[in-house]
């Protein structure tokens, strides 16, 4: 399986050529482009003063997100270990006419017309946006998904950042890449499959292209969901494999099989109540139109009746969760009865006066509602 997977690699990297920057190797000056408002921004510059954080981004909806993220991010970092720099590939009407730009501010922002810059730091495969970390040495540290570059400044900061991991990550990504460039949905999937059994590798990372392929490359639903439920059974206590079986179902259209999930879900967490209380806030934060009855109802009684709690407070927040599913279902006198429940186990915590205020609304409603005759 091993041999397999470097044989693959090394095909890949034969047909992409032996130029291309690679991890731990010095980084390049930015080439020729356009710096807007005559901001610029020097690799050489911050060598040993800062590291380098860099998003490539194009101007369309796709990118919107990781630009905000991005933008944030480097605003709460402003002034420390890190420098920020953007790099829009595309046209300068287009990258002109794109909303966010205004949000950019004081970063610096470069708009490489003819991808001169994108082929000096990524490879013609790579899709955007996609970030870039250089180190303090000029040396570069890291490229990937603009989600991840908190968690990698993190690990350069706190002198956890793994270099072989890194490596064996951007191995991975340049075979994968190159797959789904070709359109071979086949031999990437398995690709996948064989990657979680790599140490160190983030299966939810791995199953999250599993499910995209099946969907969105395949327009097979029903093939991403079973990919979850292989994931499930691999990894049967991390919740987030449920989060996204969740969303699956809502894309696929496959809402008639919400009961079942649910009857799974609460089985597998039922000692764990702070994951049912995700679901149950999910639920009930969904549009009129859009929401179960069915639904709300089971994982928000699993949570009010789970097998375990950390302690008193959560025991209350299960239920008074429960107490507003309940008045969300119609059951105002059952609602009121499990919200003076949650009284009893949230004296003291932050809660308490939230809850108070519930079920002081509820008994009047209780009160009230036998007066309704028409």
């Amino acid at each position: 399986m091993k041999n397999l997977w470097i044989i693959c690699f090394l095909i890949f990297t034969m047909t992409a050529g032996s130029g291309f920057l690679k991890i731990g190797q010095a980084a390049p000056e930015f080439g020729k482009g356009i710096w807007t408002k005559g901001k610029k921004f020097s690799v050489a510059g911050a060598r040993g003063k800062q590291m380098v954080a860099i998003l490539f981004w194009q101007p369309d909806h796709s990118n919107i997100l990781a630009m905000q993220n991005f933008i944030r991010y480097a605003y709460r970092m402003k002034g420390g270990s890190t420098g920020f720099a953007a790099v829009a590939v595309g046209s300068l009407p287009n990258v002109a006419k794109f909303p966010l730009n205004r949000q950019l501010g004081e970063i610096p922002l470069l708009i490489d017309v003819d991808k001169t810059n994108f082929k000096l730091f990524l490879r013609a495969e790579n899709r955007l946006p996609m970030a870039v970390l250089i180190g303090k040495d000029g040396k570069l540290l890291w490229r990937g998904n603009p989600g991840r570059l908190p968690y990698m400044i993190n690990a350069v900061e706190k002198k956890t950042y793994d270099q072989k991991k890194v490596i064996a990550d951007d191995d991975f990504n340049a075979v994968f890449t190159g797959m789904i460039v070709k359109s071979n949905y086949k031999g990437a999937l398995a690709l996948l499959e064989k990657e979680l059994d790599r140490p160190g590798s983030n299966p939810r990372e791995i199953v999250a292209l599993q499910v995209g392929i099946h969907y969105r490359r395949l327009n097979s639903a029903e093939n991403a969901v079973a990919a979850l439920h292989r994931a499930q059974k691999r990894f049967p206590l991390d919740p987030g494999f449920y989060e996204m079986e969740l969303k699956m179902l809502e894309l696929g259209h496959l809402e008639k099989r919400k009961g079942e999930f649910y009857f799974r879900l609460t089985n597998v967490f039922r000692n764990r109540p702070s994951v049912l209380l995700k679901f149950v806030t999910a639920e009930l934060n969904r549009p009129f139109a859009q929401m179960d009855p069915a639904s709300i109802y089971t994982v928000a009684r699993a949570a009010a009746n789970a097998g375990k709690y950390s302690g008193k407070r959560e025991k209350g927040r299960a239920l008074l969760y429960y107490a507003q599913s309940l008045y969300c279902l119609g059951r105002v006198d059952l609602a009121l009865k499990a919200a003076e429940e949650s009284l009893k186990f949230l004296k003291g915590a932050k809660e308490y006066k939230q809850a108070a205020e519930i079920t002081g609304f509820y008994r009047k409603l209780v009160d009230f509602s036998p007066k309704i005759t028409k």
